[in-house]
């Protein structure tokens, strides 16, 4: 008999998720507020809204909208085999203390390389997106002791997703913009995770039971330079990126991955444990890129609400066009 799995969320990593255990011969259900448009026939959907629907039976529930700790607690042990929890690699701190959810008050994290999983985390609580998530992986834990998988990915793409980081460049391109400034001359490094090798993952761990936490990242780290070239290759545009010092005039150049250190992850535990499913950026996002040059949203905003919340004008075309009328 096919093993089952509940997917709660049908965002970019439900959507990855749900084609790679159907791919392995698992009974897929689906449970979200909407039925998704890229539901196969072979899947079930649920509705499902958290506090008014009853919490799902399977061999495996991975649950990628999982924040705090009641969204873990909600799942019974006795009902559930393996609980699979998508939290992330913001919950991380530096030697200092110093975290991506506090960097604009307390500093920018600073770390010697690749983060383990093995480093420092933030303490648990209410007070942020992070504190939260811990909390949430905490209660996993408690719970589900070993059958607890507790996933860190750090910036994801995928198709589907609400808060494409590639929607600063794509908009760029659709709108004709052939300069494109780059702050901090282009060589952020933001650590970039597929959705696929998510949920690629969370199917290998499923398979082999796989307890304990794993950061989810792509097999190299590009810096927003190289980010853009990719994007503009699969695009098939011709743009030309411009490096520039600091964040003139404000916010100019500046991208969702421009960051003043290397905020790197490592993959090193899940490849120990024989995951072969991360790619490079350059191979891994096609799919995410083409999606939103052919199926571009006519109000951005609504579309990706993450990417309309963050605290500077992404797309300020006039302070850009002075930037270069000054350096002429």
């Amino acid at each position: 008999m096919a093993r089952s799995v509940a997917i709660i969320g049908a965002g970019q990593i439900g959507f990855a998720a749900a084609r790679v255990f159907l791919a392995k011969g698992w009974n897929v259900r689906v449970l979200a507020r909407s039925r998704p448009q890229w539901l196969a026939p072979e899947m079930r959907f649920e509705s499902y809204n958290l506090g008014e629907t009853t919490v799902p039976q399977a061999d495996v529930v991975l649950d990628s909208i999982a924040f705090d700790a009641e969204d873990a607690a909600r799942y019974d042990p006795e009902a559930v085999g393996r609980l699979i929890v998508v939290s992330s690699a913001s919950v991380y701190c530096d030697g200092e203390g110093r975290t991506l959810d506090e960097a604009a008050q307390n500093g920018f994290p600073e770390f010697d390389g690749p983060i383990a999983e093995d480093q420092t985390t933030i303490a648990h609580g209410p007070d942020t997106y992070s504190t939260r998530k811990v909390r949430m992986e905490n209660t996993a834990r408690e719970l589900f002791g070993d059958r607890a998988t507790i996933l860190r990915p750090c910036a994801i793409y995928g198709p589907h997703c609400r808060h494409p980081r590639e929607w600063w460049f794509a908009k760029r391109l659709i709108d004709g913009r052939t300069q494109i400034p780059l702050a901090l001359n282009g060589e952020s490094r933001f650590q970039t995770s597929a959705a696929d090798a998510i949920g690629r993952f969370a199917e290998f761990a499923s398979d082999r039971g796989l307890g304990g936490v794993y950061n989810i990242a792509d097999a190299d780290a590009p810096c927003v330079l190289e980010i853009g070239h990719t994007i503009a290759e699969i695009w098939g545009a011709d743009a030309q990126f411009v490096p520039v010092d600091g964040y003139p005039d404000g916010a100019v150049g500046r991208t969702p991955w421009s960051v003043p250190a290397p905020y790197l992850v490592s993959n090193e535990k899940a490849r120990a444990a024989g995951f072969e499913g991360s790619e490079r950026y350059a191979e891994s996002a096609n799919e995410a890129i083409l999606a939103l040059k052919n199926d571009p949203p006519q109000d951005w905003r609504a579309a990706f609400p993450q990417l309309a919340a963050y605290p500077w004008d992404m797309f300020d075309y006039e302070a850009e066009d002075r930037f270069f009328d000054e350096r002429h």
